[in-house]
């Protein structure tokens, strides 16, 4: 049990759209946001520029239900532009901010257990992140091809990520556990989609990477010396890839395939033994990664008959995941085993699945 927090967010917001001629459109916005970190609370206050750790709380505050303990105030603008080239492309350009009251906290990009839900609160500022993002897009009418291509850059400030060593469940205070650096995140996304006639779908590509600093000028507040690290969710290469392809009014074939670099892991990279217990010795934080993800889905789905009249319409479908029965690893962790160090890989589904089901419909009409 972890706990529980309480907080409230008001916000207004206004918005407007302006064409400025028939090419050129901008819209602006404006988010003014309040938010309270609420009782009922204890509360730790650490002496200014020293880390927060329990030799520095010079003061403790017990606050009552409902009670407000801190607020914090934030102004979010919007901005969008959508410039019409001609009448098959546009370019298109956005920016906003955007603060974030609430966030989970996590070691592993995979719900575990010891995820937890964080509100800010007395000791914990909101991390503000910054977006630009500009595209272009254009429309191939006649073959029913659209294309886009996109960048984007992302800066976050106060981001929050668990100090090295922590104890992901206990009852030491979550700001003891915990350091606030930056995260700066870039990237750019192609897609290009078809939808129309018998063969349709789409493929995408993004390459981006997200890299967090957290330095300090004091021992034990910073990882890996301060110098940038990936995040849980760094995935440099990512690939889907989406195709339907209609042979008939009643049988249709459908599959997908992804592909993604693997997350970043920190690995023991060797162990040393006091008092006749292995203690592992780690890397650097999110140093190695695991393997690259890999899958491929197939569909078949057969079509009823197409009477006109009739009370109802059914088709089956026949469905295989995972068709290479690819043994894709999820997460890797070690443990000291009798004073052996032994690697545990977790999959999930590492071979194929097949499932095949009948759906029926009241009413005259073929599944879309």
């Amino acid at each position: 049990v972890l706990g529980n927090e309480s907080g409230i967010e008001n916000a207004l917001y206004v918005s407007d759209e302006y064409s400025l001629s028939n090419r050129l459109t901008l819209l602006g916005g404006l988010r003014f946001s309040v938010y309270s970190f609420l009782g009922p609370q204890t509360v730790n206050e650490y002496a200014e520029n020293n880390p927060r750790e329990p030799e520095n709380i010079i003061n403790t505050y017990d606050f009552s239900r409902g009670e407000i303990i801190k607020s914090y105030t934030g102004v979010e603008p919007r901005l969008a532009m959508n410039f019409l080239l001609d009448d098959n492309s546009s370019f298109k350009a956005s920016y906003n901010r955007i603060k974030q009251y609430i966030f989970l906290l996590s070691n592993t990009i995979a719900i575990a257990p010891n995820d937890q839900w964080k509100l800010t609160d007395y000791n914990i500022m909101p991390p503000v992140a910054d977006q630009l993002s500009i595209g272009y897009y254009r429309d191939f009418r006649s073959q029913g091809i659209n294309l886009s291509l996109e960048l984007y850059k992302k800066w976050v400030n106060h981001v929050v990520d668990y100090k090295n060593g922590a104890n992901f469940i206990s009852d030491v205070p979550v700001e003891q556990q915990v350091i606030q650096g930056n995260q700066d995140v870039a990237g750019v996304e192609f897609l290009l989609k078809r939808n129309k006639g018998k063969f349709s779908g789409w493929l995408s590509y993004t390459y981006s990477r997200s890299l967090i600093t957290m330095s300090s000028p004091f021992p034990g507040e910073s990882v890996n010396g301060g110098n940038p690290y990936p995040s849980n969710y760094d995935r440099p290469h990512s690939v889907n890839f989406a195709a339907n392809y209609r042979h008939s009014k009643r049988i249709s074939i459908s599959t997908n395939m992804v592909y993604y670099t693997g997350r970043p892991i920190t690995l023991p990279v060797g162990v040393y033994y006091s008092g006749g217990q292995g203690i592992l010795v780690f890397s650097d934080r999110n140093q190695y990664r695991v393997p690259d993800y890999f899958r491929i889905d197939l569909s078949i789905n057969l079509e009823g008959n197409l009477k006109n009249k009739k009370l109802g319409h059914s088709y089956w479908m026949v469905n295989v995941y995972n068709l290479t029965g690819r043994n894709n690893a999820y997460s890797v962790y070690y443990e000291v085993d009798r004073g052996n160090v032994q690697g545990y890989l977790l999959s999930v589904f590492p071979r194929p699945i097949f499932t095949l089901s009948w759906q029926f419909k009241l009413g005259n009409y073929t599944n879309e």
